[in-house]
């Protein structure tokens, strides 16, 4: 009788391991179907020309043999070291690469965005909301003559010093001491107190005028007030700069957001 054979071929091929590997094997050969040989740069005519063409621009004429050969060769060099970097994972270990890739990014949203322009009523909204960013402190050059209270006769000379001041005289020449200041109300209101401060805030320049404190009689001159809001074509000009790069940040946010949400982080333990 003959002798009894049994085929182990079968029971192999349903071997869970064996279809692991056959598996593998053929994600990998797909992988390397599509991509090619990762050592391999590809440098199409249209590529090409495109690099020469700007090689072209830089030189501001036709480049000679010997600069096409020695540029595409720079070119081959720089290309080579940019794969062995990302295939070293330098672009993501590097948090210097890491940071230029993220702003590069950042840029590329944002110029798929088209920012519009402002209206009035945007940028009197902007400026309200930031007034303090464009406004300065109102600051007060002026000059004043004290007359002490305490002294009867000082409203008199006070009365007199004034009708002699309008006319072009000084305090100087009148034998007065005047005091010049170039500061905010906060230090008018220090020096004189609320309601004289309130007064000088609000007198018309270059004219003498007489105020009061509880101990003083004053001559008061405001020369001319600084600060405050800049010129309107300065003022505009800021305000648009300002809102664009409020819209541009908030347009970034959005669509940073957007990009962020096809991607799930999985904690590992």
């Amino acid at each position: 009788m003959a002798p009894r054979t049994t085929s182990k071929l079968p029971r192999l091929l349903r071997e869970p391991t064996l279809h692991f590997f056959v598996i593998a094997a053929l994600v990998l050969l797909g992988q390397r179907l599509a991509q090619g040989d990762s050592h391999t740069i590809e440098l199409t005519p249209a590529l090409k020309a495109d690099l020469l063409r700007r090689y072209q621009d830089q030189l501001s004429r036709p480049p000679t043999p010997a600069e096409v050969e020695a540029f595409l060769a720079s070119w081959k060099a720089e290309e080579a070291l940019y794969r062995e970097a990302l295939r070293e994972g330098i672009d993501r270990d590097d948090a210097g690469v890491r940071n230029v890739l993220v702003a590069k990014m950042r840029e590329r949203l944002l110029l798929e965005k088209r920012l519009p322009e402002p209206t009035d009523a945007d940028l009197e909204q902007y400026l309200e909301r930031h007034r303090d960013q464009f406004e300065a402190p109102l600051i007060y050059e002026h000059e004043w003559v004290a007359f002490p209270k305490r002294s009867p006769t000082a409203e008199r000379e006070r009365a007199k010093a004034r009708e002699q001041l309008a006319v072009g005289a000084t305090p100087a020449a009148l034998g007065l001491r005047s005091t010049a200041a170039n500061v905010d109300r906060a230090r008018i209101e220090q020096e004189f107190g609320p309601g004289a401060a309130d007064q000088i805030a609000g007198l018309p320049p270059g004219r003498w005028q007489e105020l009061e404190t509880n101990d003083r009689w004053l001559l008061v001159k405001l020369i001319r007030v600084h600060g405050g809001l800049p010129p309107v074509e300065q003022l505009h000009a800021r305000l648009v700069a300002g809102w664009k790069g409020e819209v541009a940040q908030k347009t970034l946010a959005e669509a940073t957001r957007r990009v962020a949400e096809r991607y799930r982080v999985e904690e590992t333990p």
